[in-house]
């Protein structure tokens, strides 16, 4: 058996320490367990009482939205109507009327909206709640401001083209507007017309307008097709074509005076040429007698001015 007493260790494995440290560690049984356990259960009564407040909270909110809707002092009474001057007073009742008697805050808005708009007259409406127990209806009508012809009919429409209702046979008088012609033109009401050229015929009527001196209601503009766009008006037609209407009323304007001062009787004035204007001449007047070396021109014959 060897003695190692008296061993030598090698320099290399000796360390400088000479002191011996000792540690003491206390072991507790069972102490991070109890923490761990003490921890959950405060996370889960936390949980507890959240789940209770919000229950709770639901309720009651439940309670308020039945005493809400069930009570009588929000049950509507009437509904205040305005700008509604077109509308039948029948079809009027109909759209207000089903709001009478029901809860202020469970009528559906949106649907009363939809079923106001049906109705050719309205453009728009504003529909909203008027606390405790009142509707607001806010009509925007439709402006008539042209009778179209199909041929097959007559209907009142507004500036956008759109048909609102169907005339009579004697419903002219009732409407004193001018006249957009479109040969078998679908017009159905509420639905805007289908034509090319029905943009230019807006146009030709709002220069018209601008300008004065023409009577509205003797008006009627043809719009089978944009080449074709022309002016029916004190028994004469003047062919405009399309754009540039300005321009177009500078030369009428001078050939007008030119006719006028000549004693012409004229059938029809054609503008659609970029520069110039031609005239179709029926007859000429038995007081005009200056004429040029040259026969007087004949029923038919076509005199052109350049401008």
């Amino acid at each position: 058996m060897r003695d190692y007493k008296n061993v030598k260790v090698p320099r290399k494995y000796r360390t400088g320490a000479t002191r011996v440290s000792v540690k003491r560690v206390d072991v507790t049984r069972g102490t991070g367990r109890t923490r761990q356990d003490g921890a959950g259960i405060k996370h889960m009564l936390v949980n507890l009482l959240l789940f209770l407040l919000i229950a709770g909270g639901g309720w009651l909110g439940w309670q308020a939205f039945q005493l809400v809707t069930h009570a009588e002092l929000f049950q509507i009474s009437g509904v205040d109507v305005k700008g509604a001057q077109q509308i039948d007073e029948s079809e009027l009742k109909a759209i207000a009327g089903v709001f009478t008697g029901r809860n202020i805050f469970r009528v559906d808005l949106e649907e009363a909206v939809r079923r106001a708009r049906s109705n050719p007259w309205v453009r728009d409406v504003r529909v909203h709640r008027s606390l405790p127990n009142r509707i607001s209806m806010v009509f925007t009508e439709r402006v008539p401001s042209a009778v179209l012809d199909t041929g097959a009919g007559r209907y009142v429409m507004d500036n956008d083209g759109v048909v609102i209702e169907r005339l009579a046979k004697d419903g002219d008088a009732a409407w004193p507007l001018p006249v957009i012609a479109i040969k078998g033109a679908k017009a159905h009401p509420g639905e805007t017309v289908p034509g090319e050229a029905l943009p230019d015929a807006f146009l030709l009527l709002a220069e018209i307008a601008s300008r004065g001196g023409w009577k509205p209601a003797d008006v009627t503009v043809k719009a089978d097709s944009p080449e074709s766009v022309s002016i029916v008006y004190a028994g004469h037609e003047f062919k405009f074509g399309t754009g540039n209407y300005g321009e177009k009323f500078r030369r009428l304007a001078e050939v007008m005076k030119d006719v006028q001062q000549r004693n012409l009787d004229i059938a029809y004035v054609d503008l659609r040429a970029e520069r110039q204007a031609a005239a179709m001449i029926v007859k000429q007047g038995s007081d005009n007698r200056q004429r040029s070396p040259s026969r007087k021109p004949a029923p038919g014959t076509v005199h052109k001015r350049k401008t």
